[in-house]
């Protein structure tokens, strides 16, 4: 499997792609639809989204992949605000590589953290990656909450 990854600045045109990569990965955690519903706005991804923040697709030699969007907080801080894979890439690598390249970015960036808020399902991947839960914050969800992960990048 070649597994040689490229990163490309979103277009606004890209929304509908990344609402619906969005979408799917989210469903593939086995949420019901009245769930999706209820997350849906959060799951949208508008040009003006992407015209604000930094937005990049990822691609292997098959094609789109995924895609993650940052948000710059200020004072060197940023958020990972979407992170998201097609159903068919999870699992496989390809997660822990683009984090560490979002990692990578931030430092060049001159950013000394970042922080997400984490679904239930991919907390065990963030532990993996080295993240804090700093904080929980209540979910859409009633009587949900979600892990709010913060992850050194530079010293300093």
């Amino acid at each position: 499997m070649n597994r040689t990854l490229k990163y490309i600045k979103a277009t606004p045109e890209d929304h509908d792609l990344l609402t619906q990569t969005a979408m799917s990965s989210k469903k593939n955690w086995g949420y019901a639809d009245r769930l999706m519903e209820l997350w849906r706005e959060d799951l949208t991804i508008t040009p003006e989204y992407i015209t604000r923040n930094e937005v990049v697709k990822v691609e292997n030699a098959d094609g789109f992949i995924g895609f993650y969007g940052l948000v710059h907080k200020g004072d060197h801080h940023w958020e990972v605000d979407h992170f998201w894979l097609l159903p068919g890439y999870i699992r496989k690598g390809y997660g822990t590589r683009i984090f560490e390249q979002i990692l990578k970015h931030i430092k060049q960036q001159n950013g000394r953290s970042v922080s997400l808020s984490s679904d239930p399902n991919a907390k065990g991947f963030y532990d993996k990656m080295g993240g804090s839960v700093i904080h929980r914050e209540p979910g859409k969800v009633s009587g949900r909450f979600l892990d709010v992960y913060e992850f050194p990048v530079n010293e300093g």
